[in-house]
C-alpha cells in the first residue's frame, strides 16, 4: 500500500497542502476541550491539515501515515509552523501507541481505502487505542457515490476489478487513488459491522459535487460519523 500512495502524494501534494481543515474536525476539537480530552491521533494524516490544527490548538497531537512522503511533509510543515507533534510511518492497522492511550482518533477519508476485512481490523485497532468513552471521527464512502456506479461500468468493460461486493480497484493509473481498493458502504454496514463496539453519536450522509482526477464532475457522497467507545 505504501508504494500505491507514494506517487499520488508526489503528484498532488502541492495542491493538497492548501486544503483547509474539515468543519467536523473543528467541531470535534471544541467538544474535546469541553470534555477535557488531550491526546488525539490523526490516522492517515496525509500532509497534515488536521495534525497542524491539533498542534496549533494545544492538543497532544499524534499522526501516522503509510507514505514516507506524507510523513516527511508533515514534519516539515510542523517545523515551519513552529509546532510540535509526533508523526510516525505506519499503516492504519499498526498504530504504535499503547492501548487506551488516546482521547480521540480522527480518520478522515482513510478507512475505506481497503477491503472490508481490513476496515474491520483497522477500526478494532482504533477501538483498542481509545480510552473508555473515547471518540472516533471518521468517514466512509457511500454506495451512492458516483464513483461506485462508474466502477461498475468499468467492471463491465473489463477495466476494473471487484475484489468483493462493493470493493473496487481500477488498475492502470498509479497517480490516482482509484488504483487502490475503494469500499463503498451502506448505512446498515457501518452501524452493524464497522462501528460495532461503539455508540454512534451521529451518522450523516454528506452529498457534494466532486471532481475526478480528470476534472469531470460526479456526485460525491460520503458518510460522516462520530462514535464513542463503549464498554
Amino acid at each position: 500500500m505504501t508504494l500505491g500512495w507514494e506517487p499520488i502524494w508526489r503528484k498532488h501534494g502541492a495542491q493538497w497542502e492548501l486544503q483547509p481543515p474539515e468543519p467536523r474536525v473543528v467541531e470535534l476539537l471544541r467538544r474535546l476541550k469541553e470534555e477535557g480530552g488531550r491526546r488525539v491521533l490523526d490516522l492517515g494524516c496525509g500532509l497534515g491539515r488536521h495534525l497542524l490544527l491539533l498542534a496549533a490548538e494545544g492538543f497532544e497531537a499524534y499522526g501516522c501515515d503509510v507514505s514516507p512522503t506524507a510523513v516527511e511533509t508533515c514534519r516539515r510543515r510542523l517545523r515551519e509552523s513552529g509546532l510540535s507533534a509526533t508523526v510516525t510511518l505506519s499503516d492504519m492497522t499498526s498504530i504504535p501507541q499503547a492501548d487506551g492511550f488516546f482521547d480521540a482518533v480522527i480518520a478522515w477519508n482513510v478507512l475505506y481505502h481497503a477491503t472490508t476485512e481490513d476496515v474491520v481490523k483497522a477500526i478494532a485497532g482504533v477501538r483498542d487505542k481509545l480510552r473508555e468513552g473515547g471518540l472516533l471521527l471518521t468517514t466512509f464512502i457511500s454506495a451512492a457515490d458516483g464513483q461506485c456506479a462508474r466502477s461498475r461500468e468499468l467492471l463491465a468493460q473489463g477495466r476494473a476489478e471487484e475484489l468483493e461486493p462493493n470493493t473496487f480497484v481500477i488498475p492502470g493509473d498509479a497517480v490516482t487513488d482509484k488504483a487502490l481498493p475503494h469500499h463503498y458502504s451502506t448505512e446498515q454496514e457501518i452501524r452493524e459491522r464497522f462501528l460495532d463496539g461503539f455508540e454512534v453519536v451521529w451518522l450523516e450522509e454528506k452529498r457534494a459535487e466532486g471532481r475526478d482526477f480528470e476534472g469531470r464532475p460526479y456526485p460525491s457522497v460520503h458518510w460522516q460519523a462520530l462514535a464513542r467507545k463503549r464498554d
